[in-house]
């Protein structure tokens, strides 16, 4: 991406209008991978912006309501995470119904019910969560091929003392 400017302005208004009929909720995150860190954060100022513009007495929330939590809890243990790396970290959660951007100072839930924005410490916990998933993830992953390795070498090594040798 040459010109950060635009692709932010187009990543904002898909976010804004997420979820929405123009785009699916794949082609928004496809926009969001694509951004750096610093730029995701800057994605982050400008949706709380628009939201505090849209409704300047919004609070910042700590998380949802009590009544909400069995639903959250679902919602998040469905989510898929991405990461980006210091100085400029940020995380990203993709869930069924929600996404959640959050820098660990700031974040905000796009959803059905609109943008949520966070406050500090609900923004933490879920940076938090975003590099507990990926580290589960890559362990996962890393296990798998592992596995998958010794697979190979066990298979290999049946194979070769099965060949007789010649005498």
């Amino acid at each position: 991406m040459t010109d950060s400017a635009p692709d932010l302005a187009d990543v904002l208004a898909l976010l804004m209008a997420f979820p929405g009929e123009e785009a699916s909720t794949e082609a928004t995150v496809e926009h969001l991978v694509a951004l750096s860190g610093e730029q995701i954060r800057r994605v982050i100022e400008a949706v709380t912006a628009q939201a505090h513009a849209g409704n300047p007495s919004a609070p910042l929330s700590d998380g949802p309501e009590q009544g909400l939590t069995d639903s959250w809890r679902e919602e998040l243990m469905a989510c898929r995470a991405r990461t980006w790396p210091s100085p400029d970290q940020a995380g990203l959660l993709v869930g069924p119904h929600v996404l959640i951007l959050t820098d660990g100072q700031q974040g905000v839930i796009l959803g059905t019910a609109g943008v949520r924005v966070l406050g500090r410490s609900m923004g933490g916990s879920l940076m938090l969560l975003c590099q507990t998933i990926v580290m589960a993830e890559h362990a996962v992953n890393a296990q798998d091929l592992g596995n998958l390795r010794q697979q190979r070498i066990e298979s290999a090594s049946t194979t070769l003392s099965e060949i007789q040798p010649i005498e």
